[in-house]
């Protein structure tokens, strides 16, 4: 007896089955060795994993720039400053403008000379409190940058890990629905708990990285 076509297509078939259960647990099996998105079975959602991965980390490691405002409160204390020196200063000129007239009106020589040497120190002390000035000016341009940068970059750091975060999402609902084989149900089981952490490690992440940001949009200048 002849074998049919139909037997020698059903024996393709079950032949491709097989092939495409054995590639797709070989994925599984690499995957389940792996970390990251390496962990990943499926090609597309690793990938996008990837792609969102590299600039997540350029972002929120520091590559691209600063990522921390240090403590609340720097911002103010720079402008506090500022204000001091500036008050200092107008209290130097106001002395100064005192000893001068003093100095005009006076008949007596030795007070004069005495009064030169007060205003040539105020004079030294008015340059000093100049310079304090320029000083605080140019720290509070400094914060006004590092604060700037590190919005931009914290903003750009959470939109990618939250990306990634949500990659490891749709994987885990894939893997769910996994039992081809009782292998292939068993490894995916494996998986879905992997990206649970990754899930959860990404979120504490954000949740530390918002934080940073609230502080630095309240230290904006």
């Amino acid at each position: 007896m002849g074998v049919s076509k139909w037997m020698i297509a059903s024996v393709v078939v079950l032949a491709s089955s097989s092939m495409a259960f054995a590639d797709k647990l070989d994925d599984f099996k690499r995957a389940a060795g792996e970390t990251g998105c390496k962990s990943i079975p499926y090609s597309d959602l690793q990938d996008n994993c990837s792609r969102q991965g590299e600039p997540m980390h350029d972002y929120c490691d520091a590559k691209k720039g600063p990522v921390t405002c240090d403590r609340e409160g720097i911002s103010r204390d720079l402008t506090n400053n500022l204000e001091k020196e500036k008050r200092n200063l107008d209290e130097l000129k106001k002395k100064r403008s005192d000893v001068d007239d003093k100095k005009s009106r006076s008949s007596d020589d030795n007070e004069k000379n005495k009064l030169q040497a007060e205003l040539e120190q105020l004079d030294k002390d008015i340059y000093a409190a100049g310079k304090a000035i320029d000083a605080a000016k140019d720290a509070i341009d400094k914060r006004r940058v590092l604060v700037n940068d590190s919005i931009y970059n914290l903003d750009k750091c959470i939109d990618y890990r939250k990306a990634v975060m949500n990659t490891f999402g749709y994987a885990q609902d894939k893997v769910r629905g996994e039992n081809d084989t009782p292998e292939i149900t068993e490894l995916a089981r494996k998986l879905r708990d992997m990206y649970e952490e990754e899930k959860r490690g990404h979120n504490l992440a954000i949740t530390y990285k918002e934080n940073a940001l609230a502080t630095c949009k309240k230290e904006t200048l």
